[in-house]
């Protein structure tokens, strides 16, 4: 193969050296011309250094296309396909000076071509910035965008009734209902130079300049509309006048200008009246899943929280826990089934209001839940497969649980679960001590992990899911599995390492082992707003009654 390669290319040389006379191109002037085997025609073109060359050949027979630098020596080739057929082809001129373009038949038949010259674009306007325009055009803002320009910029009206509303702004999108369009809107009561949305989508950090609002005319309205999942539920914050960078000194000028949506009343992580700067907005999309549960009803018996705290001769500290027990708790009678969670501060207010509303509709039998504190600076350490805190777990707190509390010693009726980090530790606990927790709830667990991944540098070519690998080595276990993932969750860097695939790739070895998994996906991301409602699903399906 090599020598006939060679062989071509020199033909090819010999073709264009015996070409005819060149012929000088011009834009847009076709040239139509029949070519005889074993010959070549030259066309010659004027460029500049940087010069972009658009063209096209129609071919009624095989031709090949050789350009040639102003030196001689060639640029590109072009072959030609079999047969007839249009095609495009394009070059850059590297030096400014006469280029040749040469069709060249090495077939052994007579061939008809036309060659078109269709554009020659100057390296300056190659890198002239183009307009933009709207992947996903909102009706609303072209509605604004025509009314604007009949009566000249005034905003005052529908400034109002998006404050009547509320933002973001939500449009059906497609026949099919699968997604929606979403505008976010920034009033620009000040100088504003850019408006930027943070918001839990599951985009990678570097592609989240991506999500840069435009300024509608030369108006207050700064805009940005995405095509996201029907039923979507997510956080997000407005960033005006944003540094847009993402390392350096720069970047930390986000902390002062990142703020809650002025326009969206839904707000999340801030008590009512604390400043917009301390707060995120929260979206629900129509036909976002009902979270009744998570919702405190009146007249249900409420259970209730104390505070203790526990010592470690393992791994030599304190800690504090939270234990809920449910109303009616007794220290004697019918052991209490057992909930373990970890980071308390996130989990005590929905699992305990969720847990008295499950027990009062008698979906879940009564519980006790354990809502383990994190020691500060420790989390992490901890939580991702650390085998002292596993100990701690499994040989300090669960028998001083048993022995201070009214719970059942079956692991059928015992869970341990968590959320990221907490879901990643809670499949840990069952991997070390499967004769305690003989359940598992990951929301949105870190099951990505792995020793060589570490948790900040995600790197393809070392292999994530080290806990799918767990299990897949050892025996089966008399574990049961409720795992659920959020579709922003997704591995958009390539890494292999992400929440999305790795909580699927752990059912599927789970199911191929043979346990029984039960899996859910919600429409949300990395933000814990679905996973306050979702922890009933978990509860009913692991502990309840369906």
């Amino acid at each position: 193969m090599k020598i006939i390669t060679v062989s071509a290319l020199c033909v090819i040389h010999l073709f264009v050296q015996d070409a005819r006379a060149q012929q000088k191109l011009s834009p847009n002037q076709p040239l139509v011309r029949s070519i005889e085997p074993g010959k070549t025609d030259s066309y010659s073109i004027s460029l500049n250094d940087g010069d972009y060359v658009s063209n096209s050949i129609d071919q009624h027979g095989k031709v090949d296309v050789i350009i040639l630098n102003p030196d001689g020596s060639r640029l590109r080739r072009f072959p030609g396909p079999q047969g007839d057929g249009k095609r495009q082809f394009a070059f850059v001129a590297e030096g400014a000076g006469v280029y040749s373009i040469n069709v060249a038949n090495l077939e052994g038949q007579p061939s008809k071509y036309e060659l078109i010259l269709e554009r020659i674009l100057p390296l300056n306007e190659r890198f002239q910035p183009t307009a933009w325009t709207d992947p996903y055009p909102s009706p609303r803002i072209q509605a604004l965008r025509q009314q604007i320009a009949r009566e000249r910029g005034n905003t005052e009206a529908f400034w109002r009734q998006v404050a009547q509303e509320g933002t973001p702004l939500v449009e059906p999108f497609g026949t099919d209902g699968k997604y929606q369009l979403v505008t976010f809107l920034w009033r620009a009561l000040f100088d504003t130079r850019n408006a930027l949305v943070l918001g839990s989508f599951g985009v990678p950090k570097q592609n989240r300049l991506d999500f840069v609002m435009h300024r509608l005319a030369d108006t207050d309205v700064w805009y940005l509309t995405l095509k996201l999942p029907k039923g979507a539920r997510f956080s997000y914050r407005l960033s005006p006048n944003d540094p847009l960078v993402l390392d350096g000194y720069r970047a930390d000028q986000r902390r002062a200008t990142s703020q809650a949506d002025p326009l969206n009343p839904h707000r999340w992580g801030c008590d009512p009246g604390d400043p917009k700067f301390d707060c995120v907005s929260i979206a629900e999309l129509p036909g976002a899943t009902p979270q009744p549960w998570m919702l405190k009803k009146a007249g249900n018996p409420e259970g209730k929280v104390e505070t203790r705290q526990i010592r470690s001769e393992i791994q030599k500290l304190d800690r504090s826990i939270s234990i809920y027990t449910p109303s009616g708790y007794e220290r004697n009678g019918p052991p209490n089934r057992l909930l373990v969670l970890f980071d308390a501060d996130d989990y005590v207010s929905p699992a305990s209001v969720t847990m008295d509303n499950l027990i009062a509709a008698s979906r879940l039998p009564p519980t006790v839940a354990v809502l383990v504190s994190n020691v500060r600076g420790r989390r992490l350490k901890d939580l991702v497969a650390d085998p002292a805190f596993a100990d701690f777990m499994g040989k300090e707190l669960i028998p001083w649980v048993r022995a201070n509390y009214n719970v059942t010693h079956d692991p059928s009726q015992t869970v341990v679960g968590g959320f990221s980090a907490g879901g990643l530790a809670a499949c840990y606990m069952a991997l070390r001590y499967p004769n305690i927790f003989g359940n598992v709830l990951s929301q949105s667990g870190a099951v990505w992990w792995s020793p060589e991944q570490g948790i900040d540098n995600r790197d393809p070519i070392n292999e994530p899911n080290w806990t799918a690998r767990q299990f897949l080595a050892s025996p089966k276990l008399a574990v049961k599995f409720y795992i659920e993932a959020g579709a922003f969750e997704t591995d958009h860097d390539g890494t292999g390492a992400d929440i999305l695939e790795a909580s699927r790739h752990l059912r599927d070895v789970l199911l191929a082992k043979g346990y029984e998994v039960h899996y859910r996906q919600f429409v949300g991301g990395h933000d814990g707003l679905s996973s306050r409602g979702t922890l009933a699903d978990g509860l009913i399906t692991l502990l309840g009654k369906q």
